[in-house]
């Protein structure tokens, strides 16, 4: 689970920020109980007005895993850049960290950026276990590794490697090479994990994760009754999906059709369902497998072609699945209703300064708020700003 990041110089976002997933004193069962005895919590929603920066806080997580996780090519010549934008395309360094849980390990990896170059990556870790310090694992400053962990770096040393490229992750630069060191695929196997509806280029209707949906209902029977069994309680009559994977000379296509309950031709091909529909249908994907597997998903407008009770039902039923699990889900959304369904630690709001610089935090951060407060009415009334003033 991720406990906290931070990050600056990122589209829309040029001053540090830091969003944190941490609570104290929480005892109910959408925050997880960590080790620590922090309490994370398992669900997160971000409003804000139109432009906001919104959607850039959902670019954050899936450019940090794409980041760790991205295919590299042997010639360098043919990557140009590191997939993402500083503000306003300035020169300047940005920066990340992220601080994430996993199999009873805190792993602390941050790393900054100047014009596609990696100035500096490391990546720490903390053991639950009694006595345990945190510890360097690697540190690297541009091409040179500088720190290696003998621990966990057996049997290598840092003068066996040669010179990693300066655009690519230490962590992406192992997984490629023939070296095999746990730790390292232990956080490549997380970064991996991550699910997300959103590109670098913003597109929620980005054919890579759809078409990683279509195949996970393929190879997961159990998933697909799932899903089909949820999106037939908002959509009267229609009882599943026919998803077929049909060969072609470039490879292979996967088709989709509804199945309705009406007498004889019952089947629609899936671009005729209602958007509600096919949104649900996607997004479902990535929140039954994150339930699934305790995985991160990220979801940007959450809401797109809902019923404003459907995302509340959503979320709802995310929360009661998740119960005895830890599975996280991060979301941003323009249907608000969602604002009475969570507490004041789980919102957060997001805005923009007369700089266009936008900036996060948290709805209690620095605001003398109750817990028993009507957060949506008082959201409208302007009260706790990132509002948006619309001059029409």
């Amino acid at each position: 689970m991720i406990r906290k990041v931070r990050f600056s110089n990122f589209y829309s976002f040029f001053k540090e920020q830091e969003i944190s997933f941490l609570a104290q004193k929480k005892k109910t069962y959408d925050y997880y109980q960590s080790k620590s005895e922090d309490q994370i919590t398992k669900v997160a929603g971000f409003i804000g007005g139109n432009a906001s920066g919104k959607t850039n806080v959902m670019r954050l997580f899936s450019f940090l895993s794409y980041f760790v996780c991205r295919k590299i090519s042997d010639d360098s010549s043919l990557v140009t850049d590191i997939a993402y934008k500083t503000f306003f395309n300035n020169n300047k360094k940005s920066e990340f960290y992220i601080e994430f849980e996993n199999k009873n390990i805190i792993y602390y990896y941050g790393f900054s950026i100047k014009e596609n170059i990696i100035m500096e990556e490391s990546l720490s870790l903390k053991e639950f276990k009694k006595g345990a310090k945190k510890q360097v694992v690697f540190l690297r400053r541009s091409k040179k590794i500088e720190r290696l962990n003998k621990k966990y770096f057996r049997n290598l040393s840092i003068s066996s490697f040669p010179k990693i490229r300066e655009d690519v992750s230490f962590v992406s630069f192992m997984k490629k090479t023939a070296y095999d060191v746990d730790i390292i695929n232990s956080v490549y196997n997380y970064f991996l994990s991550i699910m997300t509806n959103i590109n670098e280029m913003g597109d929620h209707q980005n054919p890579f994760h759809q078409f990683r949906i279509l195949n996970k209902y393929l190879d997961e029977p159990t998933l697909k009754k799932e899903m089909e069994e949820f999106i037939s309680n908002f959509d009267v009559g229609l009882n599943g999906f026919d998803i077929k994977k049909t060969d072609t000379e470039k490879g292979y296509k996967i088709n989709v059709q509804g199945i309705h309950s009406r007498k004889g031709n019952n089947k629609l091909d899936f671009i005729y369902e209602s958007r509600g529909t096919q949104s649900l249908f996607y997004v479902m994907g990535n929140i039954l497998s994150a339930l699934k597997n305790n995985n991160v998903v990220i979801i940007d407008e959450i809401e797109t072609g809902f019923h404003p009770d459907a995302l509340n039902k959503l979320i709802s039923y995310f929360i009661d699945e998740n119960k005895s699990s830890k599975a996280q889900l991060i979301f941003s959304s323009h249907s608000l209703g969602f604002m009475n369904k969570l507490d004041m630690h789980q919102i957060y709001l997001v805005e923009k300064d007369n700089d266009c610089a936008s900036k996060a935090f948290r709805l209690n951060q620095d605001k003398d708020i109750r817990s028993d407060e009507n957060f949506l009415a008082k959201y409208m009334a302007g009260a706790y700003g990132a509002f948006p003033k619309i001059r029409v």
